[in-house]
């Protein structure tokens, strides 16, 4: 017989049941759901990809509201309605008040302050200024030059002329809002290059706080009346006023086209643009905003644009026509302009 001492109890049978029993609360005292660092990444994943959908769906619907810029309420909306000056336009068929006179022949072309219409009109622009202190002076008359860099510091705004001065080295790219196929006509929809970001010129002068170079009317002569040109350009005006109220605004006369070029059968001639310049001139005085007369400075004794300055279409200015262009704003900056450079 076995000894008592060293017998041992027989193993307790478990049933199966409740060995599952036991397994299952087991399991229930660990994590309801484990942490995955690639569960974290695929819910950024699906997060970006949902607010590129918004991004894109609300481009389409609203393509020239910007959604990145809060809009404002109510109160500030009707407060910059009152103090936004609107910019009324010559009626159809109306002489404006000032006329821009160009260059008498065996005159320099250069000259184009001393032909101003307020000289014209029998007064000194100096004088009118100093009658009306908020009042502009216009044509700007020439003064001290400021240096190259002011360039640098403002914003060149406009159709291919323009542009083609940033495709000429003239301008750098991030101071040349502007496109190959910009106007007056397509401005609210048409997209520019703009620091390698495609985007709408209203929006990027978005609250700018610097010289604006405005720049139109050619493109949109060849096919409409100076009339309806210049009543797009008031729109557009008022426009970037509102986008830019702390901003200067320059607006250049539309350039003379060559000889060649009014012989042509599209009815682009100077005296046409003389007439688009001469509204423009009121505009400007009316929205009290400065007007550089380059349209002068670049015709030749003939009152043409000379050959030397166009390119083959004998419209667009080339490298010499642009840069006489530029020269010519560079010794047009007002004395009391805010953005003035020190030239010490």
């Amino acid at each position: 017989m076995p000894n008592e001492i060293n017998r041992r109890p027989a193993p307790r049978v478990v049933p199966r049941s409740q060995n599952m029993r036991r397994k299952r609360k087991k399991r229930r005292r660990g994590p309801i759901m484990k942490f995955r660092f690639s569960g974290i990444i695929l819910i950024w994943v699906f997060s970006l990809i949902g607010c590129f959908g918004f991004y894109m769906v609300k481009r389409n619907i609203a393509p020239d509201e910007d959604i990145w810029i809060k809009k404002a309420s109510a109160e500030e909306s009707s407060l910059s309605e009152t103090t936004t000056p609107a910019v009324t336009t010559a009626a159809a068929g109306a002489k404006p008040s000032g006329t821009v006179t160009t260059a008498a022949e065996g005159s320099k072309p250069s000259g184009a302050a001393e032909t101003t219409a307020a000289n014209n009109e029998g007064g000194d622009p100096a004088e009118t200024a100093a009658a009306n202190p908020g009042d502009k002076a216009n044509p700007v008359p020439e003064g001290a030059p400021q240096p190259q860099d002011y360039l640098v510091w403002s914003a060149f705004v406009g159709e291919k002329s323009v542009y083609d001065m940033g495709q000429q080295g003239l301008l750098s790219t991030y101071n040349v809002y502007s496109s190959e196929t910009l106007t007056l006509e397509n401005y609210t929809s048409e997209y520019i290059m703009l620091n390698g970001t495609t985007i709408k010129i209203l929006s990027a002068l978005n609250s700018a706080k610097c010289p604006i170079y405005l720049m139109f009317g050619t493109e949109d002569l060849l096919t409409l009346k100076s009339e309806k040109v210049v009543d797009r350009f008031g729109v557009l005006l008022n426009q970037v006023k509102a986008a830019a109220p702390a901003s200067e605004i320059y607006v250049l006369a539309a350039p003379p086209v060559t000889y060649k070029q009014e012989k042509s059968k599209n009815g682009l001639t100077n005296t046409k643009i003389d007439d688009y310049n001469s509204l423009l001139l009121s505009v400007c005085k009316q929205a009290n905003v400065y007007f550089i007369d380059i349209n002068t400075a670049l015709k030749n004794n003939e009152g043409r644009l000379d050959d030397g300055f166009a390119q083959d279409d004998g419209i667009h200015l080339n490298t010499d026509g642009s840069q006489l262009l530029l020269n010519y704003v560079l010794t047009h900056v007002p004395a009391e302009a805010k953005y003035r450079k020190s030239t010490n």
